[in-house]
């Protein structure tokens, strides 16, 4: 049975010892982030998630969800815990207070995102899209869709999908067959298959607000192969009357079946057929063309593609806890040189080093890609609201290149994380009472989430690291910069600073091969881009430990840190600048190569 303990403590290390979000007043919502109310807020989310949510995880995920006649029933416990969840709200602690959130900064969530996989993301996923849609249409909306829609998802009354993916369409949305054909009164019929969709279906609302990608036929009824015709529209499950609110007749939305999968079994992932069915348009009025279509999806997609980090997150966060726990009381051999227990048969296993290879390189990794998506989340704020023109220009572009670096990166090594925790049981990991492989199982679903990480590390190659001049990609090197060069004449950082400086000025070397290949061999430059992403995602974490080392170093502002966890963080800070960031020279030297075998091959040989 799995055991879990929240990391309390790491969180408010983070905010205040890290990242001294005291130093941030003058954004909204943080003049309230004092130690105290942070520990009040986590304190309690953390007593929620352990005490409601991961009782009923494990079983709910052998159980799962049920299909019969078109219906769906969630797991034994799920319709209590949603109610709950519903009147906790701490699926809208980030959402703004004139939509019925709590109005905290996005950096409050990151925590509660963390928790919710942890102890149960099958559950989570029902209401994930609950505020990122409310907020969206509240943006965008027409007015009574603010007026009766967005309080309903932001008080949970109503759940909220994303219906993208199509059984020939995923992330091509050029091969959408989904028609929207307009009516006279304004709103659009809908008609058409969509697959993958995450609670399409379930028992826990009266209605789901599903947001639709559909094409718009041209004047001969075709459907055109471009972009262009792709707009996003609002079809709830159930009519809705514009006027009232009052919920209505069914609408032509039903669920087909629901998926059996790997993992996350708790989750009604529904195959969904759109006959007729009555929606309305939602796009952005401020652009014009493809912008303006696509804008409604691309807030959505950020979104959850933060979430889907903190999936790795979460997961190798429970299974390292798991396996420590196991590992230090697990008899087998001795260690190397002496006994450690002499008096005992045999010493645990944590006293070997191999053992203590798999454990350390996790827990690097889940404290560093931890203090990573919270420094990521502070840049929201300073993107959105810093006084700074600049300020908010160098904030928003580094979202721009890490927002896939973490997707990508963070669910790769988090599910590695839980393979890895999962070796430390030796066969009891492979057993289902110990809980280590349904960690595995369902770990593995973030990689494939949100856009597949192989078409994250395209997106961040293609566009992201190359807009505006390369604008983004100048802002991460030169915050990396200004970091090694206020700590450069530090002697007790150098083991941290030296290294991470000659990563930065390689990873530099190899920017300048691709800008120079770019043009001439395109195949081959975009063979690399998944060395490229993991290179970044190994050069940010290293910069996160390396900070997390100037503040443990000092010590003299440390309030949530003590000597015991100081030597702790300052150790394992050393386990990723030592075991991961010599890996940057490899992946750069691969991205160099030109990876020809990787194309030299004709497809059928394959």
């Amino acid at each position: 049975m799995l055991t879990y303990r929240a990391p309390h403590e790491d969180w408010q290390f983070v905010l205040h010892d890290l990242l001294k979000i005291e130093r941030h007043t003058h954004l909204p919502g943080f003049p309230e982030l004092t130690p105290e109310f942070t520990s009040q807020v986590l304190d309690a989310a953390s007593r929620f998630h352990v005490e409601v949510l991961h009782p009923i995880n494990q079983k709910a995920d052998a159980h799962g969800a049920r299909f019969s006649n078109g219906q769906v029933s969630t797991p034994d416990g799920f319709p209590q815990a949603w109610e709950a969840y519903r009147a906790a709200g701490w699926h809208r602690l980030s959402l703004a207070e004139s939509l019925g959130g709590a109005g905290l900064p996005p950096l409050m969530s990151v925590p509660i995102s963390e928790l919710r996989v942890s102890t149960g993301h099958s559950f989570s996923m029902y209401n994930s899209f609950c505020a990122p849609t409310a907020r969206m249409l509240a943006t965008l909306g027409e007015p009574w869709i603010q007026q009766h829609v967005v309080p309903r998802l932001s008080d949970g009354d109503w759940t909220a999908t994303m219906c993208m993916t199509e059984p020939q369409a995923g992330t091509d949305l050029r091969q959408l067959s989904t028609r929207a054909e307009p009516q006279p009164d304004g709103t659009w019929r809908i008609t058409g298959n969509k697959i993958f969709i995450s609670g399409g279906e379930h028992d826990l609302t009266n209605n789901i607000v599903h947001i639709v990608l559909a094409k718009v036929p041209d004047t001969t009824g075709r459907l055109p192969s471009g972009l262009s015709s792709v707009n996003v529209f609002m079809v709830p499950k159930r009519m809705v009357d514009t006027i009232t609110g009052e919920v209505g007749a069914p609408n032509g939305v039903k669920a087909l079946s629901i998926e059996h999968k790997m993992g996350i079994e708790g989750n009604a992932t529904c195959a969904m057929e759109f006959t007729n069915a009555v929606g309305w348009r939602i796009a952005d009025v401020r652009h014009t063309g493809t912008s303006a279509n696509m804008a409604p999806m691309f807030l959505l997609m950020n979104y959850a593609r933060v979430g889907t980090a903190m999936s790795g997150i979460g997961y190798a966060e429970i299974a390292c806890q798991n396996a420590a726990a196991y590992a230090r009381d697990r008899l087998s051999g001795r260690a190397q040189g002496h006994p450690r227990y002499p008096e005992r048969p045999a010493d645990p296993i944590i006293v070997h080093a191999d053992v203590r290879r798999l454990l350390l390189e996790s827990r690097s990794f889940v404290e560093g890609a931890r203090a990573s998506a919270m420094r990521a989340a502070l840049w929201q704020s300073i993107a959105e609201h810093a006084p700074d023109k600049k300020d908010r220009e160098r904030a928003s572009d580094l979202l721009e290149v890490l927002t896939p670096v973490m997707k990508a990166f963070f669910t790769d090594r988090g599910f590695e994380a839980a393979v890895a925790c999962q070796q430390v049981l030796g066969g009891h990991g492979y057993i289902q009472d110990y809980g280590l492989e349904q960690i595995v199982r369902n770990a593995r679903i973030g990689q494939l989430y949100e856009g597949a990480n192989g078409i994250q590390a395209v997106d961040l190659l293609q566009r992201k690291l190359t807009a505006n001049g390369a604008r983004a990609r100048q802002h991460f090197l030169s915050s990396i910069r200004a970091f090694l060069d206020a700590h450069q004449k530090n002697t007790a950082l150098a083991e941290f600073v030296t290294p991470l400086a000659n990563a930065l000025e390689r990873l530099h070397q190899t920017f300048n091969w691709i800008d120079q290949h770019q043009i001439t061999s395109p195949e081959q430059v975009n063979a690399g881009a998944y060395d490229l992403l993991t290179a970044l995602g190994i050069v940010y974490l290293a910069w996160n430990w390396a900070d997390i080392a100037a503040v443990v170093v000092d010590g003299t502002h440390c309030s949530f840190a003590d000597e015991v966890v100081r030597q702790r963080k300052y150790q394992l800070a050393r386990v990723w600048i030592q075991r991961q960031l010599p890996l940057v020279e490899g992946l750069c030297k691969r991205i160099e190569s030109g990876n020809d075998s990787l194309l030299a091959l004709p497809d059928d040989s394959i």
